[in-house]
This record gives structure tokens, sequence and C-alpha cells, in this order.
């Protein structure tokens, strides 16, 4: 090592060229790393939606969605599915287990349901497979105009999207919004009545009329000419014209106008949206993986700018959701950080070391910065609000190695001894120190990489960065700072270790060394308190996101039409209209908004759900000083005056969404009794203080009608219970009998009735298959009205309903559900299974793992000791360090009022290879001046002595570097930055005291 050191120190000019290289190579890295919002997760979830025409949902239940249950159960990786099945409609939405391959699981899913679709039954559509239902997409843009219909704003948006996509760094553009439309064949049952036909027979002749049979060729001398017949509905019109029967008597002709009303309708399925309660399409732009968003936001701008050009000028742009800003936005946040940073700890340096000093030490910034830059591409690393938190976490220990060698260089230049000789032998002196507190910190950091959990994911970036840091400052302080040292470092007096501070410390010490039983006994008071303030602090999983938007899912009460829940919409539109602090609201009807964030629970789309997306700006407001504030009032609002359904404010979550704190999910056999103790729970949390939107996804029953049969009357007159039941169908549910195909166009062909009523109904005349008679329902079956559930809901393939709660601000989570748990615990079940799903079930998961990892992180460091010292006895004392961080930490987190959240807990776990720096120091100047012959009193002294000043500028350049943390508005990282101070500013002062007072008392040698 002596011979590297001594080479990188007289070839000054070549090192010198190797920084300015890494640094050119950093800032190169910079511009051109891939920059986004947050880190990407890979959910792999998938959405199976499969259409029944006329199907109850019984019958969808049944016949659809247990069967792809019970396929989607069988592929590998499978974790559970959740299942809708609605009039029409099934919805199977899988889940897999986390580390699944999402490529070979949608293959085999695929493969699968190619094999079940013809098992379905007939009249099913073709099962739609969506495994992209958690892509994110990276601008969402809307369209609206005052005087433009659906179909021309989408005309427009397609115009827009075919020049967009020509921009580099996008993966597609989509348009949603563009309504669907079918052909509706509304027959009069009356008229029906009359002819001896039936609906079935009607939808097969519309059908037949629309067929293409290839006739085949005709031989032509040379060539062959293929003869084809043009058969098909060009328009309604030709539909109307359908010939259904000449009269045999006169010869009359019967056409479908004569008995049928034939108009365009819009699709059940569609889905409308709105920009500020008018019309609009939306075009949501995705981003190719590892492309620069920032670079790409501005080329789609500038196209964007260049479009408006050839476009009406009352087509109006919003972007309601534009992520380059907002990674923008982080950048230069992250930017002024560091310069802030970095000017700090200059200032520090400055006072602790001189200017020379100061300047020498400051360039480990970045440099080492610039370095890890330069490598964070290598490994995969992208720049985004995780991995910029890491940067600012390294960002105070980034000088702290430099510090240590810096000092030991200067101790021996105070002592007169050869530059070259002092630069040498005093990074000699400090080398194995130095990399053994880099190590011990990187092995606190490593076990967080194998967090196996989407959390764990979520936040891989920040111990990465940390780590590469650390590795490049190392490098930095044995090869650069020497070198540095070499070229400017001269004699200097010491500033922050005056007397009057060193002989502070040093007379706490030898006050503790006169009753170290005392102190002893101090410290495990200290730390039963400190045991005890945990159990005020309050406990999340992750706090909110630091965004401004929030977002309210919309659930109609009743699955009719999008009409219905537009109407439910437009109530919670117009007090959004109403709010000062709301910029603007972009709504979906009969589907969600194109995902617009990571987190996201999944939404099916069926006509009874909306979604709104509200844009705020609580920079200026009086009334409101974050978005849980204002999410409170708009719910209070909203419950208040909103009526036909339920509407839930929302924010948004970070890294797993859990959704609301409080879930329980009843699962079993019968619907009925998940329903009673469905309302028993609800019944419970409704009067335990705290709690708000105590609700079920059951949703109220609704009223339906039963065709009740009677077997022997229907027998008598040849009738089946399919021939009753399929025309039943047809005829109020309406059955796809073919398609209108036009040139840019395709529009399914409904045939119904226009019955009205239960008498209409029961005056329908069915025809037997068998007897070729009709004969009027009412003589062959009853017409009951009876109650039933909108949506059948199974989870894992059992029924389930899930019960939910949020809890106001000020309540405490956990007392809640105490008071649940307590009150469950005295109910009849009814044999019912009960499962706990919402925040306390995350925080136990998740904590638990980092409970591990900290373990793993203290084995790790007690190794790493134990080859340094080559003593068991001294890696225990160095990890005494660890209890004592803990005690600023919860002290930190209590008095500053924050949450011990998963971020805060991390900060503690990283915190434990921090704070064992200054005690490996330290203990090694302790066991050299052993060496010297001094004993174990008089070593701790000259020990504490010598490392006064770098343990002291180490930890406050740390903590400097975390200041723009600490008091940023991120929730997300404020607790981890509390944590991290307060723990290293106590468990520093401590160590000062209780280090050199337990070495006393263990070290037997």
């Amino acid at each position: 090592m002596s011979k590297i050191l001594e080479g990188a120190i007289k070839n000054k000019k070549i090192t010198i060229f190797f920084v300015i290289v890494i640094v050119l190579l950093g800032l190169y890295s910079y511009y051109m790393v891939p920059k986004q919002e947050a880190p990407d997760l890979s959910a792999p979830y998938a959405i199976m939606t499969t259409i029944y025409p006329g199907a109850s949902q019984v019958d969808v239940e049944k016949r659809v969605s247990k069967k792809i249950e019970d396929e989607v159960s069988k592929i590998s990786g499978y974790e559970y599915a959740e299942t809708y099945s609605s009039n029409n409609v099934s919805v199977v939405i899988l889940k897999m287990k986390y580390g699944t391959n999402p490529d070979e699981a949608w293959k085999e899913l695929r493969i699968k349901m190619d094999d079940l679709q013809s098992d379905l039954p007939d009249g099913c559509l073709d099962i739609d497979i969506n495994t992209e239902v958690v892509e994110t997409a990276g601008m969402i843009i809307s369209l609206t105009g005052e005087n433009y219909s659906y179909e021309e704003l989408a005309y427009y948006a397609d115009q827009i999207i075919k020049d967009l996509s020509k921009v580099n760094g996008i993966s597609k553009f989509e348009v949603d919004g563009e309504l669907d439309y079918e052909v509706e064949i509304e027959v009069d049952y009356k008229k029906l009545n009359y002819y001896n036909l039936s609906l079935d027979e009607l939808k097969r002749l519309i059908q037949a009329q629309n067929i293409q049979i290839p006739f085949g060729e005709i031989k032509n001398g040379d060539s062959k000419i293929t003869i084809k017949t043009d058969s098909s509905y060009k328009n309604i019109e030709d539909i109307k014209d359908l010939l259904i029967t000449v009269s045999k008597a006169n010869g009359s002709v019967l056409k479908l106008k004569d008995i049928a009303d034939v108009h365009e309708k819009l699709d059940d399925s569609s889905s409308k949206y709105r920009d500020n309660g008018k019309p609009a399409v939306l075009i949501s732009g995705y981003f190719e993986k590892g492309k620069n968003v920032i670079l790409v936001g501005k080329d789609v701008e500038t196209k964007i700018e260049e479009l408006k050009h050839n476009l009406p000028n009352d087509l109006k742009f919003n972007e309601v959701l534009y992520q380059p800003k907002d990674v923008s936005l982080s950048v230069d946040n992250f930017v002024m950080n560091l310069i802030q940073a970095v000017v700090l700890v200059i200032i520090v340096v400055l006072i602790g070391m001189g200017l020379r000093n100061a300047l020498i030490i400051s360039t480990a910034i970045p440099v080492s910065m610039l370095m890890s830059f330069a490598i964070i591409p290598v490994v995969g690393i992208k720049i985004h609000q995780i991995s910029i938190a890491g940067m600012i976490v390294a960002l105070g220990m980034l000088v702290d190695n430099a510090i240590v060698v810096s000092d030991s260089i200067q101790i021996r230049i105070d002592n007169d001894e050869n530059r070259l000789s002092a630069c040498v032998n005093g990074t000699k002196d400090v080398a194995v120190s130095v990399f053994a507190s880099t190590l011990t910190t990187v092995a606190a950091f490593s076990p967080l990489l194998m967090l196996d959990s989407s959390a764990g994911d979520y936040i891989a970036s920040l111990p990465k960065v940390v780590i590469i840091a650390l590795v490049a400052s190392y490098i930095t302080a044995i090869l650069i700072t020497p070198t540095m040292t070499y070229l400017f470092a001269q004699k200097s007096k010491n500033k922050l270790s005056k007397k009057k501070m060193r002989g502070f410390f040093t007379k706490t010490l030898d006050n503790a060394l006169d009753h170290k039983l005392l102190m002893l006994v101090c410290i495990v008071l200290v730390l039963g308190g400190t045991s005890f303030l945990i159990s005020k602090l309050p406990v999340i999983f992750f706090p909110k996101a630091d965004k401004s938007v929030v977002y309210i899912d919309i659930k109609a009460e009743k699955n009719i039409d999008l009409d219905y829940t537009q109407n439910l919409v437009e109530q919670v539109e117009n007090i959004l209209e109403k709010q000062d602090e709301i910029l603007d609201y972009t709504s979906s009807i009969g589907s969600s908004i194109p995902r617009f964030y990571d987190t996201l629970h999944v939404m099916a789309d069926m006509v009874d759900n909306a979604q709104i997306l509200v844009n705020v700006d609580l920079s200026k407001s009086e009334k409101y000083k974050n978005n849980t504030e204002l999410v409170e009032y708009l719910q209070q609002v909203i419950n208040s005056s909103v009526t036909g359904g339920e509407a839930i404010v929302k924010e948004l979550e970070y890294a797993e969404p859990i959704g609301h704190p409080i879930k329980v999910r009843i699962t079993g056999q019968r619907y009925e009794e998940l329903e009673n103790i469905s309302e028993e729970i609800q019944t419970v949390l409704n009067n335990i203080d705290g709690t708000i939107n105590v609700n079920d996804d059951y949703g109220n029953k609704i009223y339906a009608y039963r065709v009740d049969i009677d077997k022997e009357k229907a027998s008598f007159f040849g009738l089946s219970n399919y021939d009753i039941q399929n025309e039943v169908s047809i005829a109020l549910k309406g059955r796809e009998s073919s398609v209108l195909r036009s040139d840019d166009s395709e529009k399914s062909i409904r045939v119904k009735t226009n019955i009205k009523t239960i008498e209409d109904l029961e005056n329908l005349e069915i025809k037997s298959q068998i007897t070729n008679q009709k004969v009027v329902l009412k003589n062959v079956a009853h017409v009951i009205l009876e109650t039933q559930m909108p949506t059948i809901i199974r989870y894992d393939r059992e029924y389930a309903i899930t019960t939910f709660a949020d809890v106001k601000t000020g309540y405490s989570r956990k007392d809640i559900l105490d008071n649940l748990k307590s009150s469950i615990d005295k109910m009849d079940l009814q044999g019912v299974r009960l499962t706990f799903d919402g925040e306390d079930e995350m925080i136990n998961k998740y904590f638990g793992n980092l409970g591990v990892s900290a373990i793993f992180a203290a084995i790790a460091i007690f190794v790493i000791l134990l080859v340094q010292f080559k003593s068991f006895i001294q890696p225990v004392i160095i990890l005494c360090t660890i209890p004592l961080s803990a005690i600023g930490s919860i002290f930190g987190l209590y008095i500053t009022g924050q949450p011990l959240s998963f971020t805060g807990l991390l900060g503690m776990i990283s915190l434990m290879g921090i704070v064992v720096n200054n005690a490996i120091v330290l203990v090694d100047f302790i066991n050299k001046e052993r060496d010297l012959g001094r004993d174990k009193v008089e070593a701790c002294r000259a020990a504490i002595d010598k490392r006064f000043r770098p343990i002291m500028l180490s930890t406050i350049t740390t903590v400097i570097g975390l200041i723009p943390l600490a008091i940023s508005e991120s929730q997300l990282f404020k607790p981890l930055a509390i944590a991290l101070m307060f723990g290293l500013i106590v468990s520093t002062l401590l160590t000062l005291v209780v280090i050199p007072t337990v070495y006393t008392v263990l070290e037997r040698k």
C-alpha cells in the first residue's frame, strides 16, 4: 500500500488527471443517466374480463368466473384472485407472488385461458387478458373543446399521437375516451307475438344475412377468378330492410323495420372522461425504460407546441399528469441540497481544521459523488426520489474518511515530519481503521438489499447508492486526499478541539471512570426510558406521498348504466368546483383514470365504477396545511351531500398500496353469513371514536325479477327451461347477433325488446322448439320480485366481503383495532373466517423483515470487527454504540413529532454501521496508546485527546449533510434523516464517555 500511495503522490499530475477524468465522466453520466419520478415496480397483476351477454350475476359466477378461478389457481406463482361477477360481465384480478417471473406467468396464463375458452357457455365472448394493468403513464394530457363531440375529440387525439409517437424515448401513446356505439334492434314484443317467430330465430336470421361464404374460383385461361358475394350490412338502412318473412296468403313482405326500431346507442362497456366537468379524451404517454424522462419530456413539449398551430384554436390541452416536470423539480432540489451541504461542510471543516484543510477535505464530496454517478448506470440505478435520497444520506459521510486521513497527516506535519513521509505514514496509521469503518457501514446497509418484498424493491436503490458512495469516498480518502494534502497542506492550529471543549469531555470521562457502576446504571435506565418512549410514538407503514394530487374512488350503489354513475360523479365535481385549493380535476366514468401512480389499487372497468384525479395547490392555503386536512374536509362534505353511491377521497401512497388502514376480509361459503358479520363489524366500528368512511365492498342489494317456471305446465306446452330462459334473457338484456362494419369502425348489433313493465314481460310469447307453437309466459311461469346482490365478490375462490374504515387525524389506529378485536372476540362468527389486512398487518410483516436485516447487519459488523481487532471483547465494546444510537433516534423522532415509519426504522438500522465508526477509531487508538506502555485509563484519556477533533468533525459533517432532508417537506425521508441525525449526535457524545468506561471494565489484558 505504501508504494501505491507514494506513487500516487509523486505522480501527482497523473493522479490529478485521473481525478479530472472521473469528474468529467461523472458529469456526463449524471446528465445522461435515466431520470424518473419513482423506482420501477413490477407488480405481477393481470385482469381477465369476460362478457357473457344476457347472463345474470349468478350465471356469470357459476359458468364463467369459477372456471377462470380454478384455472388461474394452477399457474406457478399464484397468490390469489379477486373475482367480480355482475350482470353480463366477469372480472378476475389475478395477483402473482412476489418474485414470480411475469413473462413466464403470463405465457402460462394465456395458454390456460385459450384452452378454457371452449368450456365457457355459448354466446360468451373471448376472454380479454390485460397484463399491463400496472403500467404507469408518464404523461396524461386531456383534450377538450366546447363545440366538439367525443368522436371529434378522439379524431384530433388520433392525429396528435401519430406525430407524438415519432418522439424518441416514447414507447407508446394511447387515446382513452372515444365512445363505442352499437346498433340496437329494439323489437316490439306485441308485433313479435303476432308472428310465429322467436327472438332467438330473429337473432340467427340477422346473423345469417351478414356472413360471407367464399364460392371458390373459376379458371379463365391462364388465370383464376375468385367469385364472391357482397351480402354484409353496409349501414343501418340495410339492417332495417332485412327481409323477415313473406306472406303465403297475399305475398306481402315483412321487414325488420316493421316490427323493430333500429338505432345506434352508446355501448354499455364504454367509458367516459371529463376534464373540469367538460367532455374530454385523454392522451396517455408511456416512456421507454432506461430513458431520461426530462429530456424526452422537453421533446414532447416542443412537438405539442408545433402541433397546436395545425389544430383548431378552440381545442384545449391540459396537463393532467406530466412526470418530466416532477422529476426535474426533484433533481433541481437535489442539486440545491448538494450545494447547501457542501457549503455547510466547508464551513464546519474550516472552523475545525483551517482553510487549507477545509478545501482539501471538501473536494472529497464532489469527487466521491461524481465517481458514484459514473458507477450508478453500470449497476442499473436510475435517478429518482429514492436514489436522490440515498445520495443525500451519503453526503455527510463522504468526508468522514477524508477527515480522519487528513487529521492523521496534519498531526505529523505539525510535528515537523517530512511532508511526503507524513502523507504516507499518516494515511497508513488510519488505513485499517478507515477501511473497517467503511466496511461496517457497508455491512449495515447491505442487508437492506435482501428485503424480499415490494417495499424492499422500492427502497433498494437507497442502500445501493450509499454503498457505492462510501466505496468511492474510501478510494478518494486513501489516494486523492493524501495527494491534495501533499500539495497544499501547511502547519495549522486546532480550532474546534480547544481546551474548554476537550476538557469538558475529559472531566466527564474522569467522573465516569470513578463511578463506573453508577454510569452503567444510568445508561440502563435511559435505555429503559427509551423503550417506554417507543410506545408513545405513532407507528405507520409509509407516509402519504408528497404530491400535489389526491384522487376520489367512486362506486354507484346501482349497477345500471353510465348515466346513473355520471350523475354521482357530477355531484362530486360540483363540490370540487367550489374549492379554491383545487387547480383542476379529471373524471373517468365506467373505469379508472389511466394509471397515474405506481401504488394505485387495480380497479375493474365496470359501469358503476368511477374515479376523479384532483390536482391541488396548498402553498397559499390558509385552511389546510397538508393534503390530509383537505382530504378529511372533502370527505366530510361528500358524505353529507352526495347521494346514490359512495365517494372515498384518497391520498397517494408510497411503496405498496394499503388503501384503508383498517380492513377486515370476511370469507366463507354463504353470502348471508358474511353479510351479517360485516354489518356487525360496521356497527362496532361506527361506535368507536376516530373512525370514518366505515363501509364494505358488498354494496346495497338491488331488486330484480326472477322467472319461476312451472315445469309441469311448461312440459305440457313443449317448452324447455332453455326455451324460456333464453327468450327472456334476449328480451330483457339483449344478445349480440352480428357486427356492422364500415370503413373506419365496427359496431356490434344487439337484439332486445321494448319490454318496460312486469305486465309486458308476462305477456311475452315463448316459442317451443318441439311443437313450434308459441305460449304466453304467464301461462307457464310466475315473475317474482326479489332482492339480490349487485355483484358477487370472491377472494381466492371463496365468497368474500371486505369491511373497512379510515382513521381520523389525531386518533390511534392501534387503539381502534384493539377495541375492534375485543368486540369481535365476543361475536358468533357463524363459521366464517376473518382476516385483518390493513396497515397493522403490513407493519408487522415488513418491520419484521427489517428486524431480521438488523440482526444480519449486527452479525456482519461483529465479524468485521473480530477480524480487525482479533478479540471477542473489543467488538462487543464497540457494538455498545448501537443501543446508544437508538436512544438518540427515538428521542429525536419523539420531540420532532415524527412517526416510527418504515423509513424511520430504516434510518435506525442504517445508523448501526455509522455509529460504530467513531468507536472503531477510538478503540484503535486506545490499543495503540497501550502498545506504547500506558495503562487502560491513561490510554483512554490519550485517545480522547487525539481523536476528539476527527470524531466531532465527522459527526458534525454527517449531521450537516442530513439537514436538507430533515427540514424538507418530504414525509418519506424526514423520519429517516431525523433518526440518523439525533442517533448520531447522542451516540457520539455518549461514545466519548461510555466506550472508554466499558473498555476499562471489560478489557482485562
